[in-house]
This record gives C-alpha cells, sequence and structure tokens, in this order.
C-alpha cells in the first residue's frame, strides 16, 4: 500500500468514526432534536480535524437526522408527531412492496430468517426485556433485511433513511414495555408468513405491526412533548 493510500484508509476510517459519534448521539438524543451542531468542538472532541467531521454532518444530512443552514449553522432534526406519520406512512408502501419483491425474486433466505425468529422466541421467554441497542439494533437489521433482499438498492437507501428516523423514536421504547413484547410477536408472525411464501400474509402480518408500530410511537410523542413537535 501506498502511502497516498494509507492516508486516504485512515481519513476514510476518522470519517466513519465521527459519523458513529455523531449518529450514536443522535440515535440517543444526547443531541436533543433542535440542538446546535458544532463542527469544530466535535473535531477537538475527537481529535480530528474538521475534513472528516465535515464528511460525516454531510452523510447525516442526506440521511435527514442533521438540517446544515449554510451562514447559519448545523440543527439536529426535530421529530415531530407529522413526521411520524409521514415515516411510517412511507414504510406502508415501501416494506410490502419490499417482501412482495424479495419473495418474488427468490431472495429470501430461510436461513437468516429462522435466526431472527430465534432471536425473538428468546427476547419473548424473557419477557421483552431485552431491548435494541445502537450497536445491535434488531429491529432496523431486520427491516432493513427484506428491502436489502428485494434488491433495489434505491429501497434499500430510502428505508434506510426512514429506519434512521424509527431508531431515534424507539430510544424511548422503555416507556412503553408492553409495546415491546407485541412487536416481537409481531415480527414472529412476519416472519412465519414469509417463510411460508404467501406474500398476502406476509403483508397482512406487516401492515398489522405498522399500524400497531404508529400508535405506539405517537402515545411515545404524547408521554415526551419535550422531546417531540408538534
Amino acid at each position: 500500500m501506498s502511502a497516498g493510500e494509507d492516508g486516504e484508509e485512515r481519513a476514510v476510517s476518522k470519517a466513519e468514526r465521527a459519523y458513529a459519534f455523531l449518529r450514536r448521539r443522535i440515535v440517543f438524543c444526547e443531541a436533543r432534536p433542535g440542538d446546535l451542531v458544532d463542527e469544530k468542538a466535535i473535531a477537538a472532541d475527537l481529535g480530528f480535524s474538521r475534513t472528516p467531521v465535515h464528511e460525516a454532518i454531510a452523510r447525516l444530512a442526506e440521511e435527514g437526522l442533521l438540517r446544515v443552514y449554510p451562514r447559519r449553522g448545523i440543527v439536529v432534526t426535530p421529530i415531530s408527531v407529522a413526521g411520524i406519520d409521514d415515516m411510517l406512512d412511507a414504510r406502508l408502501v415501501i416494506e410490502p412492496a419490499s417482501v412482495r419483491a424479495a419473495l418474488a425474486r427468490g431472495s429470501v433466505d430461510r436461513a437468516v430468517l429462522l435466526t431472527f425468529r430465534d432471536d425473538m422466541e428468546r427476547r419473548i421467554a424473557g419477557g421483552g426485556g431485552q431491548s435494541d441497542t445502537i450497536e445491535d439494533d434488531f429491529d432496523f437489521r431486520f427491516h432493513m433485511y427484506f428491502a436489502q433482499a428485494a434488491g433495489n438498492r434505491y429501497l434499500t437507501e430510502l428505508m434506510a433513511r426512514l429506519m434512521a428516523v424509527s431508531q431515534r423514536i424507539r430510544f424511548f421504547s422503555a416507556l412503553a414495555p408492553d409495546r415491546i413484547l407485541a412487536s416481537y410477536r409481531e415480527h414472529v408472525a412476519i416472519i412465519d408468513a414469509v417463510l411460508s411464501g404467501d406474500a398476502d400474509a406476509a403483508e397482512a402480518a406487516l401492515r398489522a405491526h405498522l399500524d400497531a408500530t404508529r400508535e405506539g410511537y405517537l402515545a411515545i410523542a404524547d408521554s415526551r412533548a419535550d422531546f417531540f413537535a408538534e
């Protein structure tokens, strides 16, 4: 590897680290909706130049987690009740289409789904006490799987952006432990329908899950008005 390639690899690594650092702060609401983001201060905290931090901010802005206002600053994107509805409306369009496409292509990996199912069954047996973390987010991996299996990169990119919004809301899922357990059971129903090859049943299970998710998210938003805008 040349010196130039080595330097480029280190720069990419720093950009990834800056991205992971900022994304974690946003998803876990350590950086609250509406907070200003100080690029220079973050670079200093990480011991980086501003270039990798700038790249990370640009990536997070593309995902909708940050808003960049020229000459005004960088703001953590607010989470609104209307935004929750919009996000779930979009998922109701994208996810059933992704599942149908994956089944039609024959690209569903039964071993992967059975692993997902085993994970859910363990969590259900444990009473729903195990929640996702930023390092191991089952819900993100599960829902992204079908978009990826559909084989359409535009669906995958859009789904990733929608799931980033969902992750921020699920940070508050401890406020609704009963909903966590119900969600696990809904995931099992989706998996079983997909494993059976029944696209209609899979779509019905997925829609029921997303409708229940909407109710849960709106209840969370209502209980934490300090974090959610109208």
